[in-house]
């Protein structure tokens, strides 16, 4: 028979023997986990995102290339739930964003609101609805403006690129072109109004508040007029999708996704009061 002494040297042995074994083959399987789950990002479908700043939504900073802001997790969330790798290429102009859109260069854009020239280059996703645009008026302006038909009275500004809503752009519409302007920036069109360079601004609320929040000192300067949802309703807001997908199935799957970020709570737990359902 083996001694002790012997047989403790033959077991340990193979014990060691084992351990390399065992050690390698686990070392053969993290790499070949590793090169599956490469593989497998590699076939993801890639979602690119086109956007310009836009405050209180998504928006770029001096510090920090990429945007931040409630659509940023909005859309982070649709990438997990439609299994796609979202890619952001940087701010990028609104007008430059359509054409990309509409050549198949990019793949979605947030935020839009509908009009029939749009959807002859991209299909609409509905996913919440914005509060419908206000009037805002110097506070030394003593007119009570209470009908969209007083609009007709004043100089007005608004912002390039950004739609109003129907109702009020039918009266908008109707104005002479002496009375209106456009400027580059929301906060252009209320330092305006402060100034007395035009009588007021038609503007989403949700931005106002924020840039207000930001310029105090602008904000004792600017009244808000709410002609209620009575007379103009919530706006439906979309995403907007172009139609050159190189996947056929990411329309699908991006319209179950946003369906089920409506039905669990989510897009309204990211917006919060930004937007309505």
């Amino acid at each position: 028979m083996l001694e002790t002494r012997q047989i403790s040297r033959v077991a340990f042995g193979f014990m060691a023997r084992n351990a390399r074994c065992i050690t390698l083959w686990c070392t053969l399987l993290m790499q070949l986990l590793l090169l599956s789950n490469l593989a497998y990002a590699a076939e993801k479908t890639v979602l690119r995102w086109c956007m310009d700043h836009f405050p209180g939504m998504h928006e770029f900073n001096d510090s920090n290339r990429m945007p931040v802001g409630p659509s940023v997790s909005m859309m982070q969330e649709l990438a997990l739930l439609a299994d796609v790798t979202l890619q952001i290429d940087g701010r990028t102009p609104n007008s430059r964003c359509f054409k990309q859109l509409a050549d198949g260069e990019t793949d979605i854009m947030v935020n839009l609101l509908y009009s029939a020239e749009r959807a002859k280059s991209m299909d609409f996703i509905r996913f919440a609805s914005r509060h419908p645009d206000r009037l805002y008026l110097a506070k030394t302006d003593p007119r009570q403006i209470t009908t969209l038909n007083q609009l007709s009275r004043l100089t007005l500004v608004t912002v390039r690129n950004f739609g109003l809503h129907p109702t009020i752009q039918s009266v908008v519409n109707s104005i002479s072109a002496e009375q209106k302007q456009q400027v580059d920036s929301t906060l252009i069109a209320l330092q305006m109004v402060a100034k007395g360079r035009a009588d007021g601004s038609l503007l989403p609320p949700t931005i106002v508040q924020l840039l207000l929040s930001q310029h105090p000192e602008l904000a004792d300067h600017i009244r808000e007029v709410n002609f209620g949802y009575n007379k103009i309703q919530p706006q439906a807001i979309y995403l907007g999708l172009s139609r050159h997908l190189s996947d056929p199935t990411l329309s699908a799957r991006i319209q179950r996704a946003v369906q089920q970020m409506k039905d669990d709570g989510t897009i309204r737990r990211i917006f919060g009061e930004r937007l309505l359902e």
